[in-house]
Order: C-alpha cells, then sequence, then structure tokens
C-alpha cells in the first residue's frame, strides 16, 4: 500500500479518493497543486464541501463512469475522468477523480481560435474590398490575390497564383520585387497592369516576422476610371465659356419688323429681374440676345457664364451646374467644389439648348428659378444664390411637355 501512494505521490496528474459517504480519504501531491488544497483542511470532510462541483459522489451514487469531462477550479480549469471503486463483492465503497490541468492549454486553444477568427475577418476584408490585393512571398511569387485584382488586371486566380509577382505588369517594373530587394514600402507608383493595359496607382509593402523579410503585400487602385471623367471634365470646361458679354443691341443688324420686335422685347426683359427663354432656329443669334440682356441689366457688371446643355453628360452637367461636396462620388475633388449657379453670382448664367436638359436636373432648376437655391450634389444643405437664368432653345417645348420630356 505505502509503494501504491508513493507512485501515486510522483503522477503528473492529480488524484482525489473519497468513500461511499463522499468523504475526501486521499489527495496527491499534484492535486494539492492544482486545487490549492491543505490536506490537513481537507481530509475527512465532504468533497462537496471542498470542491463545490464536484461529481465524485454523483459517480459514488450512480456506479457510472465520467470520462473527460471539462471542470473549472477557481481559475484553473481541469479535465477528469472519475471512476467507481468496488469490492470484491462488487459494492461501492467510493470514488476517484483523476485530473490534468489544462488552462495553459485551454488559454492556447482560446488563442488559436482567436486567430482563425481574425484570419476568417482579415479574409473577408479581402475578399470584399473594392482595391486589388495581391500578396508575395519573399521569392516574388504570387500566393494571394482578391476578386477586385482579377477584375482589374484582367488576369484570372489561376493565372497568378504560384506564378511571378510580374505576370501582371503591362508597362513598368514590378514593385513587389522592389519592395523585396529593399525592405522599404513605395507608394503612389503609376502604372499599367494587365492585357487592357489598365492604368493604376499601386502601394506595396514589407512583410516582416521575427526581422526578416517573408514577403510583401500590395494594393492595387484603379485609376482609368478616373482618369477618364478628367479627360471628360476638360473637354466640358472647353464647352463652358466664362465671357464678359461683348454684344449689345446695337450689334444685332436688321430692318424686319420681326428683328425688331424681338430688340423691343429684349429691351423690355432686360429692365427686369425674370428669368428670359430665348426660341429661335439654330444660327439666329439667341446668344447675341443673350449678351445683350444682359449688358443692358442691373447685373452687367457681375458674370456672364454660358453653358451648353446638349455637350455634357447628365453626371457631368449636375456636378458642374450645382457643384458638389467632398466625397459624393469617384474623383471628387478635395473640400468639393462650387457649381456654374454660385459662381455666377449678381451676374448671368445663359443655359444654351435649355430643351436638352435631362428630366432629373429639370426639377433642380426649377429649384433654382423658384427659390433661389441650389444643393451640392452629395449635400443637404441648400445654398442661397442671387443669379438670373437666361435659357434657349431651338426646340419645339410645347411638344416635349406633352410627351413629358420637359
Amino acid at each position: 500500500m505505502n509503494l501504491f501512494k508513493e507512485i501515486l505521490e510522483h503522477l503528473r496528474d492529480g488524484v482525489i479518493v473519497v468513500d461511499s459517504s463522499g468523504i475526501v480519504t486521499y489527495l496527491n501531491r499534484q492535486a494539492q497543486r492544482i486545487t490549492g488544497l491543505d490536506p490537513q483542511k481537507v481530509l475527512g470532510r465532504p468533497a462537496v464541501d471542498v470542491i463545490p462541483n464536484s461529481r465524485l459522489n454523483r459517480v459514488v451514487k450512480t456506479g457510472r463512469p465520467e470520462i473527460g469531462k471539462k471542470q473549472q477550479i477557481g481559475e484553473t480549469v481541469i479535465i477528469t475522468n472519475r471512476y467507481p471503486l468496488k469490492d470484491e463483492q462488487d459494492n461501492i465503497v467510493g470514488a476517484v477523480g483523476i485530473f490534468r490541468d489544462v488552462t495553459e492549454i485551454e488559454r492556447l486553444s482560446d488563442r488559436i481560435s482567436d486567430l482563425w477568427r481574425a484570419r476568417e475577418l482579415l479574409e473577408a476584408v479581402i475578399e470584399s474590398s473594392e482595391d486589388a490585393i495581391s500578396v508575395a512571398d519573399e521569392r516574388g511569387i504570387n500566393i494571394i490575390v482578391n476578386p477586385a485584382y482579377t477584375r482589374i488586371t484582367g488576369l484570372p486566380r489561376e493565372a497568378v497564383i504560384g506564378k511571378p509577382v510580374t505576370v501582371d505588369i503591362a508597362e513598368g517594373e514590378s514593385m513587389h520585387i522592389k519592395v523585396l530587394q529593399t525592405g522599404r514600402a513605395v507608394h503612389n507608383v503609376r502604372m499599367k497592369v494587365g492585357p487592357l493595359k489598365r492604368e493604376v496607382v499601386v502601394n506595396v509593402a514589407p512583410i516582416f516576422i521575427d526581422g526578416h523579410i517573408r514577403g510583401s503585400v500590395g494594393v492595387i487602385h484603379d485609376i482609368s476610371e478616373i482618369i477618364s471623367l478628367t479627360e471628360e471634365l476638360t473637354r466640358a470646361r472647353k464647352l463652358i465659356r466664362h465671357l464678359q458679354a461683348r454684344y449689345t443691341l446695337d450689334d444685332i443688324i436688321g430692318c424686319s419688323p420681326a428683328l425688331q420686335k424681338a430688340k423691343e422685347e429684349a429691351m423690355r426683359a432686360a429692365q427686369t429681374p425674370v428669368t428670359v427663354l430665348l426660341l429661335g432656329e439654330s444660327g439666329t443669334g439667341k446668344e447675341l440676345f443673350a449678351h445683350a440682356i444682359h449688358n443692358m441689366s442691373g447685373r452687367r457688371n457681375g458674370q456672364f457664364i454660358r453653358v451648353n446643355c446638349a455637350s455634357l453628360t447628365e453626371h457631368l452637367l449636375e456636378s458642374e451646374l450645382f457643384g458638389y461636396e467632398e466625397g459624393a462620388f469617384t474623383g471628387a475633388r478635395r473640400g468639393g467644389k462650387k457649381g456654374l449657379f454660385e459662381e455666377a453670382e449678381g451676374g448671368t448664367i445663359f443655359l444654351d439648348e435649355i430643351g436638352e436638359l435631362p428630366m432629373s436636373l429639370q426639377s433642380k432648376l426649377l429649384r433654382v428659378m423658384t427659390g433661389g437655391e441650389v444643393r451640392r450634389v452629395g449635400s443637404t444643405h441648400p445654398v442661397s444664390v442671387d443669379v438670373r437664368i437666361i435659357a434657349a432653345t431651338n426646340a419645339d417645348l410645347q411638344k416635349k411637355i406633352r410627351k413629358g420630356e420637359f
């Protein structure tokens, strides 16, 4: 018996024994260390008094073992096996609990679970990013690319993974290779990628593990749309003229009764603040009349801005006329931008080809005409403006109204 106890004292597992009444009769050194119990205060006492969640009494009553059960004792987590003890007549005379401290294993398991959750979150972020993301190992081989990468470069994942990082470059050098060689990040490098030679801006950073470079991660921003919009905006600005109104009624030469009547009506209109609509075929001098009306009005010292409503896309026309807030759309200028109605403050804006103004913008124009205020794209706050509107068209507006187009 002494040899048996000596063996129990040197086990790595904790051992607690109770008799048929649930009284603790033995606990080895490892049990003392794990539970923090003092044998002098525990021996001879009911197990449930010293270990409140003990199930050894349950095993004594049922005679059924309990294997691989997790149990919390204070701050310690154990895995325990509980067995009934029987005499030669198969009577239950007690129970033994054999257990091991798995607190650190549990903590490690939790950390591993946290790492897996973080990895899943990171993968979800990479997969859902609108920017192309690529990751290379230290040899310069692609190991991760996201759906945005395949969309922007035009290269399927299977054509990239396991291949050198140079596989996607149409023009320029690989920033992954440069970063892997130097260990320094690169920022805002313009390149062309994929078979379509799409314009992009590339940012690449090294990945260090234990002080050694183990790879690089690149983020690719597609700027082809911004470049296209910039070019369209440049073309549009050529169609929007900020003019000093040069013409007066004296520059409109003719002696027909119809022309004389038109000049008289223009003169009367100039003396009032009302909105003016000029109707007539192309080439009949509607813009000359707009100049003359402005020059005869009290706004003659203000801006005269001409906009051709038929020459711009709906989105571009809206942002030019009404302005926009920062972040209102891709490529929006930092700080936002005033619209032409605001720039024409105290002056006149001449809307040529008004009949081609999109329906969605007609309601916004009506708000300017009736309320004297504009609302920038992306804003909820109106801006008051003091501007006179002169519009012109060669279209049959009555017909457009009947067709629901104006």
